[in-house]
């Protein structure tokens, strides 16, 4: 049977919690996550204190990198890229 190739748009919240749990429900998948953006996992609750000056560094609002999502979890990140068409398998 071949692996299952699951393509997600959008890492950040809802895109890395679905990547995650795609992982865990299928250890052999081929998962890639296309974010826009320069991070696939951010802490948005920090943003006022790094607005505030209270947090000076953006880049400590970074909870994972593509790097660290690749050795937890296998997936294939790809930050600064976008999706604006997706060609669909025929599957038959």
């Amino acid at each position: 049977m071949k692996a299952l190739k699951i393509v997600v748009i959008g890492g950040v919240a809802a895109g890395a919690s679905f990547a995650a749990r795609a992982r865990r429900l299928d250890e052999a998948a081929h998962i890639t996550v296309i974010e826009r953006g320069p991070d696939v996992s951010f802490a948005n609750c920090g943003l006022p204190y790094h607005i505030g000056g209270e947090i000076p560094a953006r880049d400590v609002l970074a909870v994972q990198t593509p790097a660290s999502l690749k050795a937890l979890l296998n997936l294939n990140v790809r930050t600064m890229s976008e999706a604006p068409a997706m060609p669909l398998e025929k599957q038959g």
